[in-house]
């Protein structure tokens, strides 16, 4: 059980990372959760059925789900305190 916990970690990073590579790229940060989510969803769909993991589509989906949305709100956390420790440092 704890493979898997690392492993969510792990991608949950990487989700983060994918996002913010396709921000400089050029994707509006608007559009930055929506894309975590659809990547969390991809990677764990994608691996579960080719690794041939045993688990069914739902539960595959409720997984992707929660570690793409993990990884949005992760991002969005790290963005709130960046702008306020930046006001702070300004005024």
């Amino acid at each position: 059980m704890l493979w898997k916990e690392i492993a969510g970690v792990s991608v949950t990073a990487v989700i983060i990372g994918l996002v913010e590579l396709a921000k400089r790229a050029g994707l509006n940060p608007r559009y930055g959760g929506h894309l975590a989510w659809f990547l969390g969803l991809v990677i764990v769909m994608g691996y579960g059925i080719l690794a041939e993991t045993g688990h069914n589509l739902v539960e595959l989906f409720l997984i992707g789900s929660a570690l793409g949305l993990s990884a949005a709100g992760l991002y969005s956390v790290g963005r709130v305190h960046y702008q306020n420790y930046q006001r702070k440092k300004r005024g």
